[in-house]
């Protein structure tokens, strides 16, 4: 708790800094339009998309399935359609910006299964790329779906500080409420849900190690961890769609190709969906073997060098 207080109160001191260079202040107001123009053109967007299913049918209804966290309920009641996809829109624009400043990763990003599948049954999955985003302070949002943004929390001190912290909050407030994910181990949850294609306890086998190869990279954290993890859809893995811009093109262009292949399951039957795990791999692979480093751009602040996207 302490070291995540001095983490918070270093960064204010940092930003204070900060805002006393011209270069910094310009900057920042660049970026801030940049991503409220995002948001805007995919708030239009949103306009003319119909309602996904699960946005219409659980989340403008106010109800939530038990496996859901419940501060998702609160999380709902302050948005409605269009604001969902404007900020499932600028997460991933901005997700990739980290990486690349081309185009051709966000059409390739918005172009993939997991985004239409996320957009068209009207699920929250771009407020939780958004929560990792806003990292530490977005851990709320990030955690809202666990399955795949927690390990992401391990890459650094101060965001597992925060995961924790947040866990031991939401207990407090909400109950024990960690327990409705045991549902997922019941044999009616395989035979209703075809589409969860989570490997666990096998995943581990090959999970653990990558984890280890995996530290302090988000994005291949929550690669190794989608193969640990007890509760996995194929539209989970949007959350690593914008590690594209990170591959290599050969990289790239397969991952992209095996995001599509969980649409085998129409023809080849339930099992079909597991072609999805392929994902954990190309992601993986894919971003260990480019090590693209993120865009970033420097300047000086007295004595000090920072950094920013």
């Amino acid at each position: 708790m302490k070291l995540l207080y001095i983490d918070i109160q270093n960064a204010i001191k940092l930003q204070i800094n900060l805002f006393k260079d011209k270069a910094y202040r310009a900057q920042f107001v660049k970026n801030a339009l940049l991503a409220v123009a995002i948001f805007f053109a995919f708030y239009i967007m949103g306009l003319f998309i119909p309602e996904g299913y699960d946005w219409k049918v659980y989340f403008s209804q106010e109800k939530i399935p038990p496996i859901w966290t419940p501060w998702t309920l609160v999380v709902i009641r302050l948005i409605n359609w269009p604001v969902l996809i404007g900020f499932t829109g600028l997460a991933l624009v901005w997700r990739i910006r980290k990486y690349s400043h081309s185009v051709i990763p966000v059409l390739f990003v918005i172009l993939s299964l997991p985004t239409f599948w996320v957009v068209f049954m009207g699920n929250l999955d771009g407020l939780v790329l958004l929560g990792l985003i806003l990292l530490p302070l977005g851990v709320p949002l990030a955690l809202m779906k666990p399955q795949v943004a927690a390990f992401a929390l391990l890459a650094r001190k101060n965001t597992l500080i925060a995961g924790v912290i947040w866990g031991v909050l939401s207990v407090i407030i909400w109950g024990f409420w960690p327990l409705n994910f045991l549902m997922v181990f019941n044999p009616a949850w395989k035979i209703e849900w075809t589409q969860d294609i989570s490997l666990f306890p096998w995943g581990l086998i090959l999970a653990l190690p990558l984890l280890w190869f995996s530290r302090h990279d988000e994005d291949l954290l929550m690669a190794a961890g989608s193969l640990a993890t007890p509760h996995l859809f194929p539209y989970h893995f949007i959350l690593l769609m914008p590690s594209l811009a990170r591959m290599k093109w050969p990289w790239f262009l397969a991952t992209w190709l095996i995001s599509w292949t969980p649409l085998l399951a129409n023809w080849l039957g339930p099992n079909g969906w597991h072609f999805g795990n392929l994902m954990s791999i190309f992601f993986w692979c894919g971003i260990y073997f480019s090590r693209k480093s993120p865009v970033m751009k420097k300047i000086t602040v007295g004595q000090v060098d920072v950094k920013f996207e």
